[in-house]
């Protein structure tokens, strides 16, 4: 077969160089006749296909085409399994693959897609995506949340610890605000965050929490025809345009704080290298965009879900295989638990009694010591053992002042429940100075402690010394008083 490149050198060497056909034969090493081929055309010559060898599969093309139009999503080992008993020769599953996929191919016309131009403001995508992260120096899986608006092709970012619709629905918040508008409606998959059931064409039905939170802000929801992420492709590369940008190499951080202030710079710094087609920065075109977008609320819907919890003996509630403590004066009593991504607030009647950071570890005790105080109080021998008591992290004068205690009085641990009780109305740092006057003066008790809180605190009760003109009077000394002798009375009484 003569090849585009011989033929060239041919006619080049003949008509330019007058090289005859002979000579030129014998330089190339091909037949004098293809030589002549050559020098008669005008028209490069077409490669030619040799026609495809026979299968011994072919037999069964018609009937293995059928199955597929009949079940698209019949395997290729299957199609062997059914063929199998009616064959005499040795079939292996390279060449079984390669049979099925031809026959696909023929039974399969290609699919058109339809390019599209987005209105500006219009749209906004949405979509989550996952990587890892090392996270307070902890390897983890991040989930984050890209929303894009394809008119600008501007991206943004946010990583949350867990996939859920508290986080979608604080992210939808955040990418308004990023966006500086609000758009007509937003584009997402069925994710069952957002969709309960998928119905006929485009019907859904969605979580009532996010139908009432898109409905407070007037923006309507597309999803996407199941197995159909094309449908919103802007954001379906942004994901992979975040990870790579974003979380390529592995990235290390102390925290999801620090690392969605990261998405943010890096994104926003991006806006202004990029360019679109038509020659425009991201940044300009989001800047053009912004213009089309609606005005943001003056107020947001909350972003949180809610339920209905009950408080056990302990004063814990549990929530998602996590425990959370309220007051113990609220102990199987019904409340609301707000779920907000970043943390959790308890509700009785219309007062929030307790708001604890969120936590995600399952069987975790997120405790409040100071929630159980009253009860430690009464039971006070079981303080040492309380949980919340050894979650709280106290200043070092607290555990000094619990082992001065020991050696003074018959209670030890009731006296310093009801010093910790301080902290319910006053500051802990008030207090750890007041603990600190109290060793100073040699009486580290709860009435010493309680009395010196007026002079940290400045209180106009704590007044001040009188001041004296009279000089005789003024002169005399007067030693202060040793408060542990006080104490020592209160023993023998």
């Amino acid at each position: 077969m003569l090849r585009v490149s011989q033929w060239a050198e041919i006619r080049h060497m003949y008509v330019v160089q007058g090289v005859t056909k002979k000579e030129i034969a014998r330089r190339l090493g091909v037949d004098v006749k293809t030589v002549r081929r050559a020098v008669a055309s005008d028209e490069a010559p077409l490669a030619r296909r040799s026609p495809r060898r026979g299968r011994r599969l072919d037999p069964f093309a018609e009937e293995v085409a059928g199955w597929l139009r009949d079940e698209p999503r019949l395997t290729a080992k299957r199609i062997g399994q059914l063929l199998r008993p009616r064959i005499e020769f040795r079939l292996s599953a390279r060449t079984l693959r390669e049979f099925v996929a031809d026959i696909r191919a023929e039974i399969r016309r290609p699919e058109a897609f339809v390019h599209r131009t987005h209105r500006a403001g219009h749209t906004m995508e949405l979509d989550f995506g996952e990587s890892w992260a090392v996270v307070a120096g902890h390897k983890r899986k991040v989930k984050f949340l890209v929303a894009t608006l394809p008119g600008s092709n501007a991206y943004f970012a946010k990583a949350y610890p867990v996939e859920r619709l508290e986080c979608l629905l604080d992210a939808l918040v955040l990418a308004f605000v990023y966006f500086g508008g609000l758009t007509a409606r937003i584009v997402l998959d069925n994710t069952s965050l957002a969709v309960r059931e998928v119905l006929k064409g485009p019907h859904r039905i969605e979580h009532k929490l996010f139908e009432a939170f898109r409905g407070a802000l007037a923006v309507a929801a597309d999803f996407c025809a199941p197995r159909k992420g094309n449908e919103k492709g802007s954001v379906e590369r942004g994901v992979e345009y975040v990870r790579g940008l974003c979380f390529r190499p592995l990235l290390e951080v102390e925290s999801f704080e620090e690392l969605n202030r990261f998405l943010t710079e890096q994104l926003e710094a991006d806006l202004g290298e990029r360019r679109l087609a038509d020659g425009r920065t991201a940044k300009e075109a989001l800047d053009a965009e912004r213009e089309a977008l609606r005005p943001l609320p003056a107020h947001w819907p909350e972003t949180c879900r809610v339920r209905s919890v009950v408080a056990d003996k302990y004063a814990h509630v549990r929530i998602d295989y996590v425990h959370y403590s309220v007051p113990s004066e609220l102990v199987r009593r019904p409340l609301i638990a707000k779920l907000y991504h970043d943390r959790v607030a308890l509700v009785s009647g219309d007062q929030v009694v307790a708001c604890h950071e969120r936590a995600f570890v399952r069987g975790e005790l997120v405790l409040d010591a100071r929630h159980i105080l009253r009860v430690l109080e009464i039971k006070h021998r079981a303080t040492l053992e309380s949980t919340a008591i050894q979650q709280w992290e106290l200043p070092e004068v607290f555990e000094r002042l619990l082992d001065a205690l020991r050696g003074q009085i018959r209670k030890p641990s009731q006296e310093w429940v009801r010093v910790l009780r301080l902290t319910e109305d006053h500051s802990r740092d008030d207090v750890e100075a007041a603990i600190e006057l109290a060793f100073e003066q040699g009486s580290p008790r709860y009435a010493t402690i309680k009395t010196l809180l007026r002079v940290v605190q400045d209180d106009p009760r704590a007044a001040d010394p009188v001041q004296i003109d009279r000089a005789d009077l003024a002169a005399i000394d007067v030693e202060p008083a040793d408060l542990a002798l006080y104490d020592a009375l209160s023993e023998v009484a």
